[in-house]
């Protein structure tokens, strides 16, 4: 029988080791190369203790249902056993932790869930065996048990998580198992995807593939080469004689060249021995970041997503990107309003399904212009005015609707001395001056409209020597002639 003295110093014991290896192994630190060898066999030698206390709380059970009877030494000796293999594992867990490469947050929680269950095994026999009045309690027992199983369930998933990413063992659960942990889809968690609006591309996505791969040798705290990547500064401060990021050219890039070589690479970074390859997706967004100018600042929003890239994020969570006046948050109209003005012959559209801008059709322009279009002033994005009675003078109400992008002034008896009033508007895409009286002297003011992506000057007294001026002015503006293309 195993007495509550053996019980007592056997906890006693345990609980010394324990003390010695956290405070003895420190997780930054570097192990030779044999305990590395024993750190890697951790995930197998830690399924011993698991199963040794798994049949310790099955007997348990079976005793208390009286379904078999097993002595109570029997399970002690499970118990003993247990708590002993649990800290052969935590030790090949800590030397493991030294070859770097895992997530501090989560190796931290899986490490003291480690100890935690390690230490109740031993303080279980000692419940088990002890004569005092406390311990006898049925629910002395009922928590241990508990609180071991929960142990050995949320420490097997942070375990899950430090290897395979997070999400790993509840990924075919049912859904109260993943509700329980807490667990939602990794996928959408890893990125700041949500607004790419203001989000930039090196803070929401890059910082968190360099904190994840490269900051435990890396960090703030670098031991490698005095090399930082765990931030911005750190980043723009590593100097060498290769350059770690060359803007617009990844392949010059000392970062992208080493994350790009073949697994088993003597300069392949991450090292293997530390943590696992980074994977092809990974290597893609920081080639594309860096093809971007490697820029801090820019935005999600205002870069170019190839194909491939798109496919990554969306992946992540990535959504539809909404740009422009897309991307503000506009009041819904007022129903009534709009009813009103509808009355007095002003064609209001809503844009599309579940957005509040709106495109406005006049034929009269006094009704477009009048008092009661101000509280649309916020939503009218396309207005069409073609055909109607408009002139350069009403031109300077634009301004009354910030957030127009298009404006049809076609067939219209306007020369084109009014649209200075088009260098307030900052979201203007699309012109069309079909038909109308405008000529090279009015060009300047269209010129100063670098937002344009669309003009139509077909039948105008536009010169070739003014379109071509206006081409040069507006590179990436499609300006429409009416000329057939080859």
């Amino acid at each position: 029988m195993i007495s509550n003295r053996f019980a007592k110093w056997n906890l006693i014991a345990i609980s010394a080791l324990l003390l010695l290896v956290y405070f003895g192994i420190e997780t930054n630190g570097r192990s030779p190369e044999l305990l590395r060898f024993f750190g890697r066999l951790h995930p197998a030698i830690v399924h011993f203790p698991i199963a040794i206390i798994t049949l310790a709380l099955i007997l348990a059970l079976l005793n208390r249902f009286r379904w078999v009877l097993i002595p109570d030494n029997v399970i002690n000796i499970c118990l003993i056993l247990g708590s002993w293999t649990g800290v052969k594992a935590i030790l090949a867990g800590s030397w493991l932790a030294q070859t770097g490469g895992y997530p501090a947050d989560i190796l931290f929680l899986h490490k003291v869930i480690g100890y935690g269950a390690t230490s109740l095994c031993a303080a279980s026999v000692f419940f088990r065996t002890s004569h005092a009045a406390m311990f006898k309690k049925p629910i002395v027992g009922v928590l241990t048990w508990s609180l071991m199983v929960i142990g050995l369930v949320v420490g097997g998933d942070l375990g899950g998580q430090i290897t395979h990413g997070k999400g790993y063992v509840t990924q075919y659960a049912p859904g109260f198992v993943v509700s329980v942990l807490g667990h939602s889809d990794p996928m959408k968690e890893r990125f700041d995807l949500s607004e790419p609006g203001i989000t930039t591309i090196f803070e929401g996505i890059i910082l968190p593939i360099l904190t994840e791969k490269c900051s435990s040798c890396h960090g703030n705290s670098p031991r490698e080469g005095r090399l930082n990547l765990a931030s911005r500064e750190g980043i723009k401060s590593n100097k060498g004689d290769d350059p770690l990021i060359v803007a617009a050219k990844p392949e010059e890039s000392l970062l992208f060249q080493r994350l790009s070589l073949p697994e088993g690479h003597e300069d392949q970074m991450p090292p293997p021995l530390r943590a696992k390859p980074i994977s092809f997706a990974d290597v893609e967004l920081i080639k594309w970041w860096i093809s971007e100018g490697a820029s801090f600042e820019q935005l999600i929003s205002d870069s170019h997503i190839s194909t491939t890239v798109g496919t990554i994020l969306q992946a992540y969570g990535l959504g539809e990107i909404r740009t422009g006046v897309f991307a503000l948050n506009i009041p819904v109209p007022d129903s009534a309003k709009v009813n009103a003005i509808r009355l007095k012959g002003v064609g209001i559209d809503i844009l599309a399904e579940g957005e509040n801008l709106v495109a406005v059709t006049c034929k009269v322009v006094s009704s477009c212009f009048s008092s009661e279009m101000d509280s649309l002033s916020q939503q009218v994005t396309w207005l069409d005015l073609r055909g109607s009675d408009v002139t350069d003078s009403d031109l300077n109400k634009l301004s009354s609707f910030p957030h127009l992008t298009r404006i049809n002034l076609s067939d219209t008896s306007i020369n084109g001395s009014g649209l200075a009033a088009l260098g307030g508007l900052a979201f203007l895409e699309y012109l069309n001056l079909y038909d109308t009286k405008i000529s090279d002297t009015s060009l300047e003011h269209i010129t100063a409209v670098k937002t344009l992506t669309a003009v139509y000057l077909w039948q105008t007294a536009v010169t070739p020597e003014g379109i071509s001026m206006l081409r040069a002015a507006l590179p990436d503006a499609e300006i429409d002639t009416g000329e057939l293309k080859n």
